[in-house]
Order: structure tokens, then C-alpha cells, then sequence
């Protein structure tokens, strides 16, 4: 099992130069620390997550890094034209010597994205569908003509093209219909934060009977906030966790009833990595011999700069050698 850290460019101080520059300073330490991967999320509209343009973050960390491998988290393509995605795809793989995994969706459950950026909530699936056919097209073939829903080309050559061949690529999804495509086209299967880990083995489950035998590649993405006792590292994430919580159940409940239960907060901490070093490392064993992921991502849940990098080095130190040396 590989670890990983989720970047979602939190903005607590209301100073988006400091935002970046924090996270990119996170980025560079969990690279020095041994981390596998660095993911960056997709927001719109979200101050406190400023990470809209997920591409040009990862085309800035490619040049701020080495060896870590950089993923987008994911490129939502109900809002985005493929043929910039595919350009944009190659150029972030190319500065970062094909360090490059590509994550899509379809977006959450928020009708203001979908409002600005035109984008029906009715065809958002069937849209990401053709746009990944599409990227993929342009990323692998010389010359693409395609006819489909929402998408025409008519001799497209991709320039540049990109170091990898394929790009490894992720679904970032829990809907039946997606994971049995993703199985069928060789996608890795992500889960986000909120996710619960029951759904986790619902989808790994869906994943595996689609296809038997078919590596899911699943990347596990989990809130990361430890204290000295346990009291203590609930009361924080629940006061961290509370005002995103109340917020979407609010979304949901309007735009995606279905989704609210995810939302609820005492079950969102139990499926996190939240407690003392010695509660974390129980779960993050607990997780591997249950899901095997082939990677388990951390989002650091305190505002504060220096308890996310302590949180992170405390990891490095206290967990990760353990597990590996327990594997």
C-alpha cells in the first residue's frame, strides 16, 4: 500500500498567495517524507478550497518536485471542453516526466457549478462519458474524427503529446453504471473523503464482479487529524468537520437526497484516521487488510500550516514504517 496526501488548497486565512504557497510547501514535504502521491481536488466557487484550475496546480508541483507522483482529483468534465483537457493532461505529464495519474468525475451535488458553467445535471454522466473517450483519443491516436452526443472532432491532432501511454487513469465515482464501465475500460476507482468505507466495499465489490480479476487500483482518500488522546481528536475534527458537514447536507438534501446520509458527522469520523498515533495506525491496518487499497490518501483536517505539517511528519515517523514493516 502506497500513502498519499489530498490537496484542497484551504484558504483559512482569507489570503489565496498564502493558501498556495502552504500547500505547496506540503506537497514538498511529504515528498522529502517518503509519500508516494499528491492529489489536487477540483473546487469552483469555494474559498475556503481554492483550487479551481487543478491542471495548472499540478503543472506548477510538477516543477516543484522530484520523484512524487501528482494527480488531479478530480478534472470534473461536465464543465470542461475534452480538447483542452487532453492538452492540458499532456503538458502537466510532460513537465512532470510522466509523474502524471488522472482522476475525472462528474462533479458534486452543487447546481451553482452546474448553473455557470451551463452544464445540465441530467446529461453530467452520459457528458463525462464521451469527454473521457474523447481525451483518450486525443492522447493515444494520431488523428481523431469522433461523432458523438456532445462532442464532434473532425481530424484533430493532439500537440504535445504526452510521455505516458496510457496515463493512468481514475474514476472517481460510486454509481453502478460508472464502476462497471470502469472495469470494462481498466479505470482505477477513487473515494473521496466524506465516502463511507461500507460503500467502499460496495463499489469494490460492483468493480470486481463487472470484471473478475480486474485490478481496481483503489485510492482511498480519508480526513487525517490526530491529538493526544482520543477525546481530544474527535473535538477537533468535530468542530472542523461540523460547518462542511452542515453545509452539505443542506446541498445534498435539495440537489441529491440520495448523497445526504454520507454527510453524517459521528460516521465520518469513525471511517476517518482520527485519534491518538496508536488509534491511526490501528485503522490504517484495519483499512489495508479490509479494502487493500492500493493507495490511502490523507487530508489533514486542522486549518493551521504548522499542525498539518506536524500531523504529516508524526505519520512519516510513527506509521508508515510500522505498517510497511507489519506488511
Amino acid at each position: 500500500m502506497q500513502f498519499g496526501l489530498f490537496c484542497t488548497y484551504e484558504n483559512p486565512q482569507g489570503d489565496y498567495v498564502s493558501a498556495y504557497g502552504e500547500q505547496t510547501g506540503l506537497v514538498r514535504l511529504v515528498e522529502d517524507l517518503g509519500f508516494d502521491e499528491a492529489w489536487v481536488a477540483e473546487h469552483h466557487f469555494n474559498p475556503g478550497a481554492a483550487s479551481p484550475s487543478c491542471l495548472a496546480l499540478l503543472a506548477h508541483l510538477a516543477g516543484q518536485t522530484r520523484r512524487i507522483r501528482l494527480g488531479s482529483a478530480a478534472v470534473l468534465l461536465p464543465f470542461r471542453d475534452p480538447i483542452t483537457v487532453a492538452e492540458d493532461v499532456a503538458t502537466v505529464d510532460i513537465l512532470s516526466h510522466g509523474r502524471f495519474n488522472l482522476a475525472v468525475a462528474k462533479g458534486g451535488p452543487f447546481p451553482v457549478q452546474n448553473k455557470h458553467f451551463h452544464a445540465a445535471k441530467e446529461t453530467s454522466r452520459a457528458k463525462t462519458l464521451e469527454a473521457l473517450t474523447v481525451i483518450e483519443k486525443l492522447l493515444y491516436e494520431p488523428v481523431v474524427h469522433f461523432k458523438g452526443e456532445f462532442f464532434e472532432l473532425d481530424g484533430v491532432e493532439l500537440v504535445p503529446k504526452p510521455v505516458q501511454a496510457p496515463i493512468p487513469t481514475f474514476f472517481a465515482t460510486a454509481t453502478e453504471d460508472a464502476l462497471k464501465l470502469a472495469a470494462a475500460r481498466g479505470y482505477g476507482i477513487m473515494a473521496a473523503p466524506p465516502f463511507p468505507l461500507d460503500g467502499a466495499r460496495q463499489s469494490l465489490r460492483l468493480y470486481r464482479e463487472a470484471v473478475p480479476g480486474a485490478d481496481p487500483r483503489f485510492t482511498l482518500i480519508r480526513f487525517y487529524h490526530v491529538a493526544a488522546t482520543r477525546e481530544q481528536a474527535v473535538a477537533d475534527a468535530q468542530a472542523f468537520l461540523r460547518p462542511f458537514v452542515e453545509r452539505m447536507q443542506a446541498v445534498t438534501q435539495e440537489a441529491q437526497p440520495n448523497w445526504t446520509p454520507w454527510f453524517a458527522l459521528d460516521r465520518m469520523i469513525a471511517d476517518s484516521l482520527v485519534g491518538t498515533i496508536e488509534d491511526v495506525a490501528a485503522k490504517v491496518e484495519a483499512i489495508a487488510d479490509d479494502l487493500s487499497p492500493r493507495t490511502l490518501v490523507l487530508k489533514p483536517l486542522s486549518p493551521d500550516f504548522a499542525k498539518r505539517k506536524a500531523d504529516l511528519e508524526l505519520f512519516a515517523r510513527a506509521v508508515r514504517p510500522r505498517w510497511s514493516a507489519a506488511a
